[in-house]
């Protein structure tokens, strides 16, 4: 697609013909949702896959109901001496959306320069710990969870705490037997993902009794029976996401191989780029940031691109607390979050990206830049 334009993610799922035998057996069984056998089966697959025991993996409806169960299981909604849910402000709006639907107050706190992730050290320290209720972390762009962080955290503050890792589904497949049994960690299965089942998620934890609350909550606050008896929703996934999800999985080793192949072109080709490229496998593998030298330089390339017929992002904005629904008068300084912020430019991605593409990115930027060809 040379030339046109270039969207900033494009993704592909497994074709018709691919998810065609798993659609004929959610058919055969007339079985669609309400923990179907293709869910029950590819929660089992990937807990091979992952090397986790099989209660340790329990699907959802997405990634945003994900974090939802995850907190309702581990935490539970708010509650009057502890209404708040502790943050980086630099994520998606989806982290602070799902604590809102439990009636917590998102309370943000700013992020370290190198792990753009919060400094879980310093918020064992925060001096609003006694109101808050849940603490939610965020392994962001697909970077490897802190899952010790997380557990001495709670440990030393005796708050729940929920890891919103959603892109982060590589970093598990490539460090088989990451989970824990005090921390549930949540991923999203949505189309934008490396793998994905069109939409869903999941959430990680060895933990039972706790994955068994994880159900509840995600079928209305039911146990084997049709009254709620905890606060609950409908999360569920369905049968035929899990078709795709299965579908996907039986791809998933030459997808990321082909993923490998298109990041190493992109480390080629931006070799020369002033500012800082962050490239898988630091990042999941559907994104290509560039941290520019300052937000004038972001804000000219981005700019140039887009002038171009070029999609870009920034993928988390400038953080959420900078965004008109989460906006607090009395919200403290969050520099290192807004520098970031103004600095990370998402560039396109896909799996199978045309090399002329990133040529044709690359030289955008770099005329954009000043710099000769």
């Amino acid at each position: 697609m040379s030339g046109g334009f270039l969207p900033v993610c494009r993704p592909l799922l497994p074709g018709a013909d691919a998810v065609a035998a798993y659609l004929r057996r959610v058919d055969a069984a007339r079985h669609y949702t309400n923990r179907g056998p293709l869910v029950r089966q590819l929660e089992s697959r990937l807990a091979r896959a992952l090397r986790i025991p099989d209660h340790a993996i329990r699907t959802a409806s997405n990634g945003t109901s994900a974090i939802e169960i995850a907190v309702l299981a581990s935490a539970g909604p708010a509650r009057p001496d502890r209404p708040m849910a502790l943050m980086p402000s630099y994520s998606f709006a989806a982290t602070g959306l799902a604590v809102e639907r439990l009636g917590y107050r998102v309370l943000f706190a700013d992020i370290d320069p190198a792990t753009w992730a919060m400094d879980l050290s310093a918020v064992a320290h925060h001096p609003r710990l006694a109101e808050v209720g849940v603490i939610v972390t965020v392994a962001p762009y697909g970077r490897a969870p802190d899952l010790a962080g997380a557990e001495t955290l709670s440990r030393a503050t005796g708050i729940p705490v929920v890891i919103d890792a959603a892109a982060s589904f590589e970093r598990l497949w490539e460090r088989p037997g990451t989970v824990s049994s005090t921390v549930p960690l949540t991923v999203s299965f949505h189309a934008t993902k490396t793998f994905s089942t069109g939409e869903g998620g999941a959430v990680i934890w060895d933990d039972p009794a706790g994955q068994d609350r994880v159900v509840q909550a995600a079928n209305f606050g039911f146990n084997l029976s049709r009254r709620s008896e905890v606060a609950g929703t409908n999360a569920k996934m369905s049968e035929y996401h899990a078709a795709v999800g299965h579908a996907m999985l039986d791809g998933f080793d030459q997808r990321r191989a082909d993923y490998a192949a298109t990041v190493a072109r992109w480390a080629e080709a931006t070799a020369r780029l002033p500012g800082r490229m962050h490239l898988p496998p630091d990042l999941a593998s559907v994104y290509i940031l560039w941290e520019a030298p300052g937000p004038e330089q972001r804000a000219r390339v981005q700019a140039a691109l887009e002038a171009d017929r070029v999609d870009t992002r920034l993928w988390y904005e400038l953080g959420m607390h900078k965004q008109p629904h989460f906006a607090r008068p009395a919200q403290p300084a969050l520099p290192v979050t807004e520098d970031l912020g103004a600095r990370l430019l998402g560039l396109p991605m896909a799996h199978d990206m045309d090399p002329a593409d990133m040529a044709r990115v690359v030289a955008i930027m770099r005329r954009a830049l000043g710099q000769e060809m």
